[in-house]
């Protein structure tokens, strides 16, 4: 178990949706069918401290040698469901304003280590060459979320939901290259680096867009056993309830008119600042050119499997992100008010 978990690493997760659905009988063809409140933040990483990227690495970070990859996300969204009289359908359309965040961060394990002895003010054990590719996205948006009316054939259904955003925040970063650290402890700087940031301004530029655009698709499609079948004995695989969702399958963000850094970095460094963190701006070189920054939303995809018992129900949740997997397994008691938890054994993480 020692092994495993230090490969999940450190991981921190927080879910919570408050559906707040008005129920009305299907005869009843009023327009407003109801209302409701959701809200989703998430924190995940397979190394890096996620939770405090610029802050203290000496707690929460686990070198590994492989790729490092942290995210975090949020989500609430609140809103009406409605029914449209000349839709054939007692299925109501949800609309809803939509508040979302999304910073993502993929970095080499060599990049990680140096931002490790960067962060902490250290240097290392003896000459050595990182690699320091790393990638990062940081997003924030404010729109509309629409939800269509559940598609049901055959004992399935498939609901899909579309947002469309005003961004308010919009930044990538890539590096590409090489750090060494040498003997007489200063550090050689080869690489370089890509920063397209639609807060940054600069003298004879014109500012950046006051806003950008963001949209993305998502879909869910689930299978619940008829109430109708013969009970199952209780050791049996197939599941009472299936659910495949993948979120933003199809997205696209986008700032016109960002003022982005395309810069060399191509020195050697023996200097710090006074607060001891390694004086690399000296040895950065670049140029800001006015382009269009477009980015995707990382897809989510998620596999949820649940077996109805009598005192409850037993699940298994799947989801990947970023090539990330997690592996929840949950219980949910019976009743109109049920309590419900679940566990990441792994990770170590509880929700």
């Amino acid at each position: 178990m020692k092994n495993s978990f230090r490969q999940v690493a450190w991981v921190a997760g927080l879910v919570c949706a408050m559906p707040a659905m008005a129920q009305q009988t299907p005869s009843t063809k009023s327009l407003l069918a109801g209302v409701y409140v959701q809200a989703e933040v998430e924190a995940w990483s397979n190394g890096l401290p996620v939770l405090e990227l610029d802050g203290d690495w000496g707690h929460g970070y686990e070198r590994r040698s492989g790729m490092q990859r942290a995210y975090v996300v949020g989500r609430a969204e609140a809103g009406a469901a409605f029914r449209l009289p000349l839709l054939a359908t007692d299925e109501p359309w949800r609309m809803g304003v939509l508040t979302r965040l999304d910073g993502s961060a993929r970095a080499s394990g060599e990049a990680a280590q140096v931002l490790y002895h960067y962060q902490s003010q250290t240097n290392p054990d003896q000459p050595v060459t990182y690699n320091v590719d790393t990638n990062t996205v940081y997003w924030r948006g404010r729109g509309v979320a629409l939800h269509a009316p559940t598609q049901s054939w055959a004992g399935f259904k498939l609901d899909m939901g579309w947002d469309h955003m005003t961004l308010q925040r919009m930044r990538s970063l890539q590096t590409q290259g090489a750090v060494s650290y040498n003997a007489d402890d200063s550090y050689t700087y080869q690489g370089t680096l890509r920063d397209d940031n639609a807060q940054a301004t600069q003298y004879f530029l014109a500012p950046p867009a006051a806003k950008g655009q963001g949209d993305a698709l998502s879909f869910s499609l689930s299978w619940n056993r008829p109430d109708g079948d013969a009970a199952r004995p209780a050791w049996s695989l197939m599941p009472d309830k299936f659910k495949f969702r993948m979120d933003d399958v199809w997205s696209r963000l986008s700032w016109a008119g960002v003022n982005g850094d395309d810069a060399v970095l191509n020195s050697n460094v023996a200097t710090r600042t006074p607060d001891g963190y390694i004086e690399y701006q000296a040895a950065i070189n670049g140029v800001y050119t006015r382009r269009s920054l477009i980015e995707r939303i990382p897809m989510s995809t998620q596999i949820q499997m649940a077996w109805a018992r009598e005192a409850g129900e037993v699940s298994l949740r799947m989801k990947n992100r970023l090539g990330m997997w997690q592996h929840w397994l949950g219980w949910q008691q019976k009743g109109d008010v049920a309590w419900r938890v679940e566990a990441e054994p792994m990770a170590g993480a509880v929700l």
